[in-house]
């Protein structure tokens, strides 16, 4: 290594810094400069610090070849460590390496990912772990994408990734990593050229002789300072010199290319084509090269192997650089490289670099490589390499024969849909939309549309078009008419049409069972419930148990449509969260060993929500970083409508209102795009709730009836948390403005709609907005009986915003009616349930209102927060922890968590001394008209 110590320094820093969690860099610069050999010492020094390190080096042949580098990386892995493995991803990981069972793994290449990420996970448990990659611009695209999908996906590990690359290249794992690799993306150290002083060692060194100053500054402004441009141009000289010329006549080749093409130039020719072979095979030997050409002899190379173009290491061959290979490869002919690789296609044992050079080799279209190269397309997407697929099935169309123009319609869908799988969304719309003018109808036209109308989701109009024509053109065919309704349910249930997707969620479940498809029909009943649900039947538990009871025949369906999936979103949207938690929870870990990461997103955002909604801020705050990571990951835009919703969701509650109205307008302007009703629905509630709250009502309630008319209007009508805000909203805003008998009759429709929903949320609700109206009218006496009805209610299905907030009415129409006593119990219960839940608007309207009453606070503890000093008030009343949790709407973990803080604010270690000193410091307080014992205990648990 020559004048490179300031990149070596700092690559062995990179090594040290690894403990502190995933780290990585790429090596940049031009051939020649001296990536590899600064990657080949990285490498070898993790090796002597005790890292784990797996490595791939591909070469151009490599590229087109599925998980070629991947299988490098994970060649020999511990049995222990695939045994370990979900096994959804240890047969993924088995097919893709043809290892183990491979031959019994079914296509499911989402796994894969997610497969790879538990490998190295596993890898870095024990030890540090290098991954090293050499001429990224060389790596598959199959292995690229699983490699992408990992590596932003540590957080922790000690790994540490090193990629040697050159600028401007089209490889494709830089750009991911640059962008999503940890904290700040994959940095980039760029090699520049070395000085004068240390090309003059290099040279020294490598030709073994002192080179006149005069003519290594001539080949030092020659070459710019690239090393192997030098040392080029010095083997040049050399050899001129050797044979009577003149170092100082001698031309010195313009570009690298020139100097790369006259070294192998004066190669002995008997070396051409046993070279030729070299560069084409991605694994030379000795004896493949003997097989493709039979006069072939060792010592054909030894003018090559003097001249360092190769190296032999027993029987493998490689060129030492690949600017070497590639300015081989170029040279030849163009029929000579055909040839070649027809004779190659002939010889190699795997069927898809058999195919490869097939495609290669072919002068003309022709009937019989198509097929074969159709046929190693699907043998490579049951690998889990879309991309790979995608490349073969481009030369089977380019190779089908004129004359065969269904057979060449059929593999340009199956292309179309194989580049779709890969990511590669702009190529399948390209060649879907370029087909369809040529394409007649039936089924092959039905599943082109069908596949052009779920790539067209930046549309819902134009997709539910492509739906509609697609199911024209199905015909008798069932189980693609099904698939195709069950798609176009779903679109109707984002445009805001509910009755629409009821009509075809029904005709699903009716072509599924024509098909006679079992896993179908559970996937279409699951929709025909969730359909209906939006449609305002209530969650459908017959529908639902029908899908379940078929959920183990719908392996191939994803996990976000799975009935059990179906059902939880049903019961979350009811509000019923303790119910939805575990089966979304479920489809999350099923999603995550599957790697169906569009899925996950989906889950990830209602579990993010739900969390929320339930209280539990430490697992909800988990939930939202990871939908946040996932939908930049995706590059998504109804992830990031879905994000954007969250933010303003989440900002409305702590009461910062300014951001709230921003990021609730970002989402609606996304949603409108992509034609998202519910979205833009949901986003514009927040912003009417916006208004109410910064003393707007007006301005409030000129949106509500709108979004109202919106959910309702045509056929839809859930009531859950996400709906309720137009009807209790509104309410409100009448009442604030004084329309009264406007208010009511939207109560009225509250009412009516919780009762048929049988939501104790909602019914509960509408009893607080039946309080708030009838305080409005001047009944004080009765509000306080109907907010007390929504506490019972609440009790039922306890969402802790909503408990609070109605906790919180009720302390002040209490106050409102001169009752001191109970409405400061009824404050302090609104604060303990709100804190926790960092609703900063709420938690300041608590204490304003708990600063009017005039009564001073019984003194627990200045060290305890209100929810704290609230348990261990009723700690002193004799409550177990399972009836705070339940008076205080907490869960039990919460409850036993304070009860730590105060055992030790307390100093003391047993419930029996926190209650003695409790009644100790009640003795000792001051100024309060509260009485101890049964009484207050049991206006405590009022509503519980």
């Amino acid at each position: 290594m020559f004048g490179r110590d300031s990149e070596c320094a700092q690559l062995e820093q990179l090594l040290d810094e690894v403990v502190g969690g995933p780290i990585g860099l790429a090596l940049e610069g031009t051939p020649g400069i001296g990536k590899t050999a600064l990657w080949r010492g990285a490498v070898a020094s993790a090796g002597r610090r005790g890292y784990r390190v797996v490595a791939t080096a591909p070469g151009e042949p490599d590229a087109s070849l599925a998980f070629a580098s991947l299988g490098d990386l994970f060649d020999r892995l511990p049995d222990d460590l695939l045994a370990a493995l979900p096994d959804p991803q240890r047969r993924a990981l088995a097919a893709a390496l043809f290892v183990g069972d491979a031959a019994d793994a079914p296509p499911d290449p989402q796994a894969l990912p997610r497969a790879a990420l538990s490998v190295l996970r596993a890898l870095a448990a024990t030890a540090p772990l290098l991954v090293a990659i050499d001429d990224e611009q060389w790596l598959d695209r199959s292995s690229a994408r699983v490699l992408a999908f990992a590596l932003c996906r540590l957080r922790e590990e000690r790994i540490c990734v090193l990629l040697a690359r050159r600028p401007q290249s089209d490889g494709a794992l830089w750009p991911e990593l640059a962008r999503g690799f940890g904290p700040e993306g994959l940095q980039s150290l760029v090699l520049e050229p070395l000085d004068l002083s240390a090309i003059h060692h290099l040279l020294t060194e490598q030709l073994n002789r002192t080179i006149s100053r005069p003519l290594l500054r001539r080949i030092y402004e020659a070459s710019g300072g690239n090393p192997f441009y030098a040392l080029a141009i010095a083997r040049e000289l050399e050899a001129t010199i050797a044979k009577g010329g003149s170092e100082y006549e001698l031309p010195i080749p313009p570009t690298l290319a020139d100097a790369v093409a006259q070294r192998l130039e004066r190669l002995d020719s008997r070396a051409v084509d046993p070279l030729l072979a070299v560069a084409a095979l991605s694994d030379p030997t000795i004896a493949s090269i003997q097989s493709v050409l039979p006069e072939f002899r060792l010592s054909d190379l030894d003018s090559a192997e003097r001249a360092a173009v190769i190296e032999i290491a027993g029987e493998r061959v490689r060129f030492t650089h690949p600017l070497l290979a590639s300015t081989h490869y170029s040279r030849a002919p163009a029929p000579r490289r055909r040839e070649l690789h027809r004779l190659l296609a002939e010889v190699v044992t795997d069927g898809e670099e058999r195919a490869h050079h097939l495609a290669l080799g072919a002068e003309a279209p022709d009937r019989h490589i198509a097929m074969t190269l159709e046929q190693a397309a699907g043998d490579a997407a049951r690998r889990g390499s879309p991309e790979v697929a995608a490349e073969l099935l481009g030369h089977a169309c380019r190779l089908t024969p004129a004359d065969a123009v269904e057979v060449l319609h059929a593999r340009t869908v199956t292309t179309a849909e194989q580049n779709w799988a890969s990511g590669d969304i702009g190529k399948a719309r390209q060649l879907l939309e370029a087909l369809l003018s040529d394409l007649p109808g039936g089924p092959l036209r039905a599943r082109a549309l069908n596949r052009l109308a779920r790539i067209r989701t930046d549309d819902f109009d134009v997709s539910a078009n492509l739906f509609a024509e697609a199911l024209a053109e199905a015909g008798d065919h069932h189980r693609v008419a099904a698939q195709i309704e069950m798609q176009f349910t779903e679109v109707w249930l984002n445009r805001g049409d509910q009755a629409a997707a009821v009509e075809h969620s029904r005709a699903a479940v009716e072509l599924a069972e024509r098909a006679g498809d079992l896993g179908l029909r559970a996937a279409a009943l699951a929709s025909q419930g969730t359909a209906a649900f939006f449609h305002g039947e209530g969650v459908q538990r017959s529908v639902m148990a029908r899908a379940i009871d078929l959920e183990h025949h719908a392996d191939e369906t994803s996990s976000y449509y799975l009935p059990s999936t179906s059902l939880g979103l049903q019961l979350f949207w009811s509000d019923d969260v303790d119910a939805a938690r575990p089966l979304l929870e479920r489809s999350l870990r099923r999603a995550i060993e599957r790697g169906e990461e569009t899925d996950r997103g989906g889950l990830v955002f209602h579990l993010a929500h739900l969390e929320w909604e339930a209280g539990n801020r430490a697992v909800a705050e988990r939930h939202t970083q990871d939908l946040i990571e996932t939908a930049r990951q995706q590059a998504d835009d109804q992830a990031d409508s879905y994000v954007l919703w969250l933010h303003a969701f989440l900002a409305a509650r702590r009461g910062e209102l300014g951001e709230a109205r921003e990021r609730a307008n970002d989402a609606i302007a996304v949603a409108a795009r992509i034609g998202d009703q519910f979205i833009v629905a949901f986003s514009s509630a927040i912003l009417a709730t916006v208004e109410l709250w910064t003393g707007n009502p007006a301005a409030a309630h000129q949106r509500l009836p709108g979004l109202r008319e919106g959910l309702c209007g045509r056929g839809g009508g859930f009531v859950g948390s996400l709906t309720l805000t137009v009807w209790w909203g509104d309410i409100e805003a009448l009442i604030a403005i004084r329309h009264l008998d406007d208010a009511d009759a939207v109560l009225q429709e509250l009412i009516e709609r919780g009762r048929r929903s049988g939501n104790p949320n909602a019914i509960a609700i509408a009893h607080r907005c039946t309080a708030l109206l009838r305080a409005a009218r001047g009944d004080l006496a009765a509000a306080i009986d109907a907010i007390d009805a929504a506490l019972t209610e609440h009790a039922l299905r306890p969402l802790p915003l909503e408990v609070g907030r109605t906790l919180l009415e009720k302390g002040t129409l209490e106050r409102r009616a001169k009752r001191k006593s109970a409405a400061k119990r009824s404050l302090e219960q609104a604060l303990a349930t709100l804190e926790p839940l960092d609703a900063a608007m709420w938690v300041a309207r608590a204490r304003d209102e708990l600063g009017r009453i005039g009564l001073r606070r019984p003194a627990v503890s200045a060290g305890l927060t209100p929810a704290q000093e609230r348990v261990a008030e009723l700690i002193g009343l004799g409550m177990s922890n399972r009836e705070i949790a339940s008076t205080l709407y907490m869960s039990l973990r919460t409850v036993e968590t304070h009860l730590t803080k105060i055992y030790r604010e307390f100093g003391v270690r047993t419930r029996s001394q926190l209650v003695g000193a409790l009644a100790a410091n009640r003795r000792d307080a001051a100024g309060t008209d509260e009485p101890a014992g049964p009484a207050g205990r049991s206006e405590l648990r009022l509503g519980a």
